[in-house]
This record gives C-alpha cells, structure tokens and sequence, in this order.
C-alpha cells in the first residue's frame, strides 16, 4: 500500500484500540501512531522509490515538530507527561538510538528488516525509553502497516533474519484495495478524533 494509505489505517486501528483520555495523551497518540504506521517504508530508499523514504522522514520529523510547536504554544501537557515518565536525558537516548536503528533499516532491503517482528521489538523499546506511553500507540500502528503488507504481491520478511517471507498476494499496491483502504481509514480516523475531542471536553 502507499505511504499515505498505511497513514490512515495505522492512525485508524491505533486511535479505535487505544482511545486516549486526555489532549495530551491525544496529541503524542496522534504523532506516534503517524510515525509507527510509515516508518517501516524508510527501507525503500535501497530501492526505486528513494523519494518515498525521504517523505518518511519529511514525515516523523514534521509530527515531532508539530507535537513540540503545540506544546510549547498550547502548553497540552506532554512535557508533563514525559518529566513524569521519563527524562530528557532518556529521551535524547532512546532518540539517537531509534535514528540509528532507522539509519540501519534505511541501508537494508525492502519489506526486510524494518517489515519484522525484530524491528517491532526493538524500536518499541526504544520508544519505551524515550517516554513509555507511546508504545502501544506506535506497536498497534506498526503492527497495522506490516499486516496489511503481507497482502501484497511481495513477501514481508516478518522473522527477519530468516530469509523466507509472507504474502498472500491479494492486492496491488497501488490498485484499488488502496482507494478503499485510504478511503475507510481516513472516515474512521476522522471519527476516532472528533469522538476522542468530544468525550475529553466532557
């Protein structure tokens, strides 16, 4: 599926299973989700489609700046939160370790590493590091983009070391399981969000 589909759906599932409680738990449940659901595509820059990992980053890097911008201007309590589950110093950690994990994915084949159960593993406890709230949210939409890519036409390298793969070959990337997914997902997201705002303001 394309990056924008994986978006939405990740978004989708992750905002359905987690139901945050409060703006701020909203907010890094927003960006963490966003980040969890393409970051896997960062390995297509070994392939063709090298725009497609930079928009990756373009991307994370963009929701991290957008949560920090409305945090310091809104003042919605994620600091809050992570001088409560964390610290700074954990967090510049965990951060530099999960960018070298990405810059390690980014160098390997397509639907390999960063499509495994390994990378899942590892990152989340990354992110555990870097503040321990966010891992559901950033394993669900993980978890989302991995399954809908085993229905593609190549195989998803899920018990990466192990050279064999899955796929169901079921959908084109680009066809029209695509449409419908990005369509669903972005209805349901939509709604996730607006019923998520509502109960918190009441």
């Amino acid at each position: 599926m394309l990056g924008k589909t994986h978006l939405v759906v990740g978004t989708a599932v992750t905002m359905t299973v987690m139901q945050p409680q409060s703006f701020s738990e909203l907010l890094i449940g927003l960006g963490t989700s966003v980040i969890g659901a393409v970051i896997s595509d960062i390995d297509v820059g070994t392939s063709k489609s090298s725009k497609a990992a930079n928009r990756i980053i373009a991307i994370s890097l963009v929701t991290v700046a957008i949560v920090l911008l409305l945090e310091c201007f809104g003042h919605i309590g994620v600091l809050k939160l992570l001088q409560k589950n964390s610290s700074l110093m954990r967090a510049v950690i965990g951060a530099l370790c999960f960018i070298g994990v990405c810059i390690f994915g980014k160098m390997q084949p397509h639907r390999s590493f960063m499509h495994s159960f390994l990378a899942l593993g590892i990152l989340s406890v990354l992110v555990a590091i870097i503040l321990p709230i966010a891992v559901p949210y950033f394993a669900i939409a993980f978890l989302t983009h991995l399954a809908i890519d085993i229905f593609n036409f190549r195989k998803v390298k899920l018990l990466y070391p192990i050279h064999k793969g899955v796929c169901f070959r079921m959908f084109h990337a680009t066809g029209i399981a695509n449409t419908v997914f990005f369509m669903i997902g972005s209805v349901i997201t939509a709604i996730n969000i607006v019923r998520c705002v509502w109960n918190i303001i009441l």
